[in-house]
């Protein structure tokens, strides 16, 4: 047998696509018809036939002059005959349904992923191509390298000249008015530490280490400065979630409500405070979702949000919680927790919006990021809370164009959720 009886060819792997992106994005132009107007959709973006034929669809109505109309859709499949080769009614409608929103975001996010598709399936054709000459050590690598280069550079990413990116920071410096932060209400922490819009901020402590109680507080405190806050909840109850805020407004723990009136004057005053509190955060821009787990209902939701002007703050309770169905079961946690924090990050560029969010502390001493330093990476503010219940130090870790490796003393108020800055001598050794 000579050496070239021993080569064994390459498997035929699957074609690579991205079929969720593919309905997301047909989603999105289905739902608005302008999103073929912000960017260039080619008929090779997407794999499957029956999307080609959507796209194709909603591309000769739009030159049509019609207005975004999803009947309208049906109604010309049905007459040109190919309503069968679309899927029919019925796929059509489950397309419509995908994505809450059509927005120009949205759109544009899945339509990076459907590049991403076919920027490997344009790769993986050319070295097919060249398959059987290079087992047979013959063929022209160089222009096999030539097509791959040509397919990496397959991005359509817009450029922003030099000028235009120094002009913007010239802009920027000179402006006098504040700059918009989303604190804490701890003043020593605020002043240092500043989550802006299109940054992620990881809080991190053990369990019951006040993760939730320092997210929600920093919810409460931007309702009360004017901004509209998204939460999701993946470990309590949205009526649990309201609770908390309302004890940490109040100053003492609702669940103390469901006692008897046995203690008249005491108990009627604290009824009342509560009435008005809850009346006051009834009026708040505030969105409390607790039933999605799944990374792709959150992102979606999120992205509906924001696009209807109800969410400037996200906050998400927390990263290990998340289940991304994108990953398969051969990926490790922490590669699963790397892409949700990866993920988050990417929202609140694309969003400009800023987002919070939550992670458990492992049991190395000193404590590290459970299950994933990308976490760290990811995420442009990193607090670690942590020391004995009485002498509690938040600890920045990561601080963004700021100063970091301080610790701020605090004290954390179980009972009516939440932090308050304690009064200390001494500064703890936070190398």
């Amino acid at each position: 047998m000579n050496a070239m009886e021993k080569i064994i060819p390459m498997p035929k792997a699957a074609i690579p696509l991205n079929e969720p992106a593919e309905r997301a994005a047909i989603s999105c132009l289905m739902q608005n018809f302008s999103n073929l107007d912000a960017m260039s959709w080619p008929d090779d973006l997407f794999f499957y036939e029956k999307h080609k034929l959507i796209l194709g669809t909603i591309r000769k109505l739009h030159e049509d002059g019609v207005k975004t109309d999803f009947m309208a859709i049906m109604a010309q499949l049905d007459a040109t005959g190919q309503l069968d080769a679309a899927g029919g009614a019925h796929e059509l409608n489950d397309l419509h349904d995908v994505m809450p929103t059509g927005d120009s975001g949205t759109a544009a996010w899945h339509r990076g992923a459907l590049m991403d598709a076919r920027r490997y399936r344009t790769a993986l054709a050319a070295i097919r191509k060249a398959e059987e000459a290079f087992l047979r050590q013959e063929g022209d690598i160089a222009a096999v390298a030539e097509a791959l280069n040509g397919a990496a550079a397959m991005q359509e990413t817009p450029r922003v000249g030099m000028k235009q990116l120094i002009d913007g920071l010239i802009a920027d410096l000179e402006k006098t008015e504040p700059v918009e932060t989303f604190g804490s209400g701890i003043g020593s922490l605020d002043r240092v530490a500043h989550l802006k819009r299109g940054e992620l901020l990881t809080v991190a402590a053990p369990t019951s280490g006040g993760k939730s109680i320092m997210l929600l507080q920093m919810a409460l405190h931007a309702l009360r400065a004017g901004k509209r806050v998204a939460v999701f909840s993946l470990e309590m109850p949205a009526t649990q979630v309201v609770g908390r805020m309302l004890s940490a407004m109040c100053g003492f723990p609702v669940g103390i409500l469901r006692m008897s009136n046995r203690e008249g004057e005491k108990s009627r005053g604290m009824s009342d405070k509560f009435t008005a509190y809850a009346q006051e955060l009834a009026h708040y821009p505030l969105e409390v979702e607790s039933n999605l787990t799944e990374w792709e209902a959150i992102d979606g939701a999120a992205r509906e949000l924001v696009a209807k002007d109800k969410a400037d703050l996200i906050v998400v309770d927390y990263i290990q919680l998340i289940h991304l169905r994108a990953l398969g079961s051969n990926e490790t946690r922490e590669q699963h927790v790397s892409e949700v924090s990866k993920r988050l990050k990417s929202l609140a560029l694309h969003l400009n919006v800023a987002v919070a969010t939550a992670s458990q502390l492992n049991d190395d001493n000193p404590p590290k990021l459970r299950e994933s330093r990308a976490i760290g990476h990811h995420s442009d503010h990193v607090w670690f809370v942590g020391g004995q219940p009485e002498e509690q130090f938040l600890t920045i870790i990561k601080n963004r164009d700021g100063e970091r490796g301080g610790a701020v003393p605090v004290r954390m108020n179980g009972a009516t959720a939440t932090f308050s800055e304690r009064i200390s001598d001494s500064q703890p050794n936070t190398k």
